[in-house]
């Protein structure tokens, strides 16, 4: 057992890494500032629900409500402000499961300085994906009441409203710290059950009505007219595609490049497994589960995320996206699982920071300045 000492010249390292990638942020955004034109983020904030329901368009519904022409710079303070957030209730929630210590300094810097997670939400700034993982947080920090299965269960409609892929991008991994928060925590009854039958019936019949009736119902002219009338800056109208387009013209796009971006896949898995010091907290944390349903809960739960990021791989080809999203939610899983009961001490600790092996793995994702949207890098 390493001496706090000991543990605090260990970590003079890793200090350095997360200084690095406190550096690489704002060089993310600056460059998306100057050398990128958020094109699709600038139409979701000038869609609504004038023309009646329709999907991807409760933000800009919301940005109505404040403003009738809407410049392009709200694209980067809106998702600016929702990237702040994120990365406070980020910290939030690691200090009140994990403790900010110097046994844990190395498992947060690994966590908070990949590739997969704020360096890309920074590089992706204008996409919806932070949200589900603001809403992931918030379901980990929130006290749990009689109250606490409603506002969970909101925000995953609102989510679905935002984007309805967050259908299987992040409402699966709520409903996970939801079960253990709210079910496995103070234990299983058959009101929780039927609540969470209720939930989820809910929640599908949103994603049904936003997936296979959500189309603009205008005809695309329409709906240009009037976005460009809402437009302050110039606007690609190529972008209003997204609200006319169907599932099944996704998964033909989607397929007829997919001898293309299949080569990547060895991209990905490296990328992957330079997070294998996680991955063995992760595992580590479900073998030390005291409770073999929390261990066979905690399986399934991870199977089920992957199972769903598959379904969203087969229709829509934003690799880069899904891998780094799927990240995420292992991180926030290990939030999650480590609330459970177990038969490990505070004494551990999750990575050893001075192991060459987790030194150099940890430097690789530390100069990797984000992963992408489509394409790696």
């Amino acid at each position: 057992m390493k001496t706090k000492c000991q543990l605090e010249e260990a970590n003079r390292i890793w200090r350095w890494m997360l200084a690095i990638d406190c550096a690489i942020v704002p060089a993310l955004f600056f460059y998306k500032l100057f050398y990128s034109a958020p094109q699709i983020g600038y139409i979701h904030l000038l869609a609504t629900y004038h023309f009646g329901f329709a999907r991807r368009a409760l933000v800009g519904t919301i940005v109505s409500w404040f403003i009738n022409r809407v410049p392009i710079w709200y694209v980067y303070a809106i998702g600016g402000a929702a990237w702040i957030a994120t990365v406070i209730m980020f910290v939030v929630a690691f200090r009140k499961i994990f403790g900010l210590s110097e046994k844990t300094f190395s498992l947060f810097v690994f966590m908070i300085g990949s590739p997969f997670f704020f360096k890309n939400f920074m590089y992706g700034i204008e996409y919806f994906d932070i949200y589900g993982c603001l809403l992931a947080l918030v379901a980990l920090v929130i006290p749990v009441g009689l109250a606490y299965p409603l506002v969970i269960g909101a925000g995953c409609v609102c989510l679905i409203l935002m984007h309805h892929i967050h259908f299987l991008l992040y409402v699966p991994t709520i409903a996970f710290i939801a079960l253990v928060r709210y079910g496995l925590l103070p234990g299983i009854s058959k009101e929780k059950v039927a609540c969470g039958v209720i939930a989820a019936s809910v929640l599908s019949v949103v994603f049904m009505a936003a997936a296979y009736f959500g189309r603009m119902p205008v005809p695309q002219e329409t709906f240009l007219a009037y976005v460009s009338a809402r437009a302050a800056d110039a606007l690609d109208p190529s972008g209003t595609n997204i609200w006319y387009s169907t599932i099944a013209q996704e998964v033909e796009g989607t397929w007829a490049v997919m001898w293309r971006n299949s080569a990547r896949i060895p991209i990905y898995a490296a990328l992957i497994a330079a997070h294998t010091p996680v991955a063995r907290c992760l595992w580590a944390l479900i073998g030390n589960l005291s409770i073999p349903f929390h261990r066979t809960t905690s399986i399934l739960g991870i199977g089920s995320i992957s199972i769903g990021y598959l379904v969203i791989s087969l229709v829509v080809f934003d690799y880069s996206r899904w891998v780094s999203n799927w990240a995420v939610c292992m991180f926030l899983l290990i939030l999650a699982i480590r609330l459970l009961p177990s038969t490990s001490t505070d004494t551990d600790v999750p990575i050893r920071p001075d192991n060459l092996v987790n030194l150099v793995l940890a430097w690789t994702v530390t100069v990797i300045p984000r992963v992408g949207i489509t394409k790696p890098f």
